[in-house]
């Protein structure tokens, strides 16, 4: 399977949730600026450590020079050595020495290096801050962890002598840097949940009660009952918006439920004034041309025994009064074809399977296995209705050659089929269906039943109606 190329992946991720992206950001940008932060802090924390101890460093050197000045002076230089081994004490202390003006160590804090010229000590790092113009000068080295600091003193016979301290800032770097990262780590921590608080926020406080609205909108376009789905509340815009979409879905609802009675109205207003001119036709029109072709049947005989001539004419005026009947009778049929008998509706689609055969166009047969009964007449009308439009469909459009009719009873679920053996069902043209089949899903849906209209398995279209029987209504054993 090839992998997504990379715009249609950002076409399909684009823009991102905000409940994902805002939270992102925020954390992005604050731990850059955290560590913007802890790398600019640390600078000015060790810059500002090192001119501590840089001052310190000199301040140091001169109590030692000030010291060592005092003892050369007395002609004690025992008291240098003692003085730098057991009371000199600072405690980040290389190593503090007092030389002469020809570099060799008079006394040093580890009192193990007397007489031992300088630059063979720890200390021959500072011998180069050294000069000639007898000025005290602190230094550091250039990975800024070791100070050197030098100050001058005179010494008795003449010339200048030099004490000398190294001192190591390894603990004061490590604890100031250790310091950076803790305010680094707090900080950033700070960020994460700053970003985790605002996630939950716009999560539960928006992006979660919009996606129940959002579902809810797309059960209400689907058709499906949304009355029983939770709205998010409150007073926000979130709120305000699930409340309008609330009243609205109430007033829609509303409008359909009165919409749909008016269209059931019409629709039964519509079948009884069908009954009705059928029953008329059956009842009155019917018997007033049955009784006038028994007239016309007796002329008839009389003719033929009177007037030769005037027969031709009155067997005419028979066989139309009688092909007037049948006509009558076909109309009456058509427009009350179910009795209210509960095994009426089985009559019916026979005797619409009989018509639609006899008009020679088309083979039309019923199969139902068990005989059904319908107790509910609108029910049986309706199925009716749908079985005939359904036929009338397949005779128009399909050029089928056979139509079967199937009515089937399976509890609690009866199943009316109609197929043909035509031309197919297009399944591009569901989107533009003509008002046959929008009335038919109607009077579907009236009845609480649905309706699917697919290709048939053996070739041409199926149509196929699903209604549930309530417990009243059961087939005869």
């Amino acid at each position: 399977m090839p992998s997504p190329s990379p715009a249609s992946f950002l076409r399909k991720w684009w823009p991102p949730p905000v409940r994902w992206a805002a939270p992102l950001l925020v954390l992005v940008f604050g731990l850059a600026a955290t560590g913007y932060n802890y790398w600019l802090s640390l600078e000015v924390d060790l810059n500002q450590r090192l001119q501590t101890a840089r001052t310190r460093a000199g301040g140091v050197t001169q109590r030692v020079a000030a010291l060592a000045e005092l003892m050369m002076a007395n002609d004690r230089p025992d008291l240098i050595r003692r003085s730098l081994v057991y009371q000199f004490d600072v405690y980040d202390l290389v190593m503090a020495a007092v030389v002469d003006d020809r570099g060799i160590v008079i006394g040093d804090s580890s009192g193990k290096l007397t007489n031992v010229p300088v630059q063979k000590t720890p200390l021959a790092g500072a011998v180069s801050l050294i000069r000639p113009a007898r000025e005290a000068v602190v230094t550091h080295a250039e990975n800024t962890r070791l100070v050197y600091a030098v100050c001058p003193f005179d010494m008795p016979r003449g010339g200048t002598g030099w004490a000398l301290i190294a001192m190591d800032r390894r603990e004061d770097i490590e604890a100031t840097t250790q310091d950076a990262r803790v305010r680094f780590y707090l900080i950033a921590g700070m960020m994460l949940l700053l970003s985790l608080a605002l996630w939950a926020a716009l999560h539960f406080g928006y992006a979660r009660r919009l996606a129940a609205l959002a579902e809810s909108v797309r059960a209400a376009k689907e058709g499906k009952d949304v009355s029983a789905l939770p709205l998010p509340r409150g007073q926000d815009e979130v709120g305000r918006l699930s409340s309008d979409y609330a009243a609205m879905m109430k007033s829609l609802r509303t409008h359909e439920r009165e919409q749909a009675r008016l269209q059931r109205d019409v629709l039964n207003i519509s079948e009884k004034e069908r009954q009705r001119i059928g029953h008329d036709l059956h009842d009155s029109l019917g018997q007033r041309l049955t009784a006038a072709s028994m007239t016309a049947n007796a002329m008839l005989e009389s003719v033929r025994e009177s007037s030769a001539a005037l027969t031709p004419q009155a067997e005419l005026v028979s066989r139309q009064l009688r092909e007037a009947i049948a006509e009558a009778r076909a109309l009456s049929h058509g427009l009350a074809p179910v009795s209210l008998e509960a095994d009426g509706l089985h009559g019916a689609l026979t005797e619409l399977a009989r018509s639609i055969t006899a008009s020679g166009r088309v083979r039309c047969v019923v199969e139902c296995p068990a005989q059904v009964r319908v107790d509910d007449p609108q029910k049986a009308t309706e199925l009716f209705r749908i079985a005939q439009e359904a036929a009338n469909n397949a005779l128009k459009h399909a050029e089928a050659s056979e139509i079967r009719i199937g009515l089937e009873q399976d509890d609690p679920m009866l199943v009316l089929e109609v197929e043909d053996d035509g031309e197919g069902f297009d399944e591009s043209q569901t989107a533009r269906e003509g008002m046959g089949l929008q009335i038919m899903r109607y009077r579907a849906r009236l009845i609480g039943g649905t309706l699917e209209v697919k290709p048939a398995p053996a070739g041409g279209t199926l149509v196929r109606c699903v209604l549930e029987l309530p417990p009243a209504i059961s087939s005869p054993p």
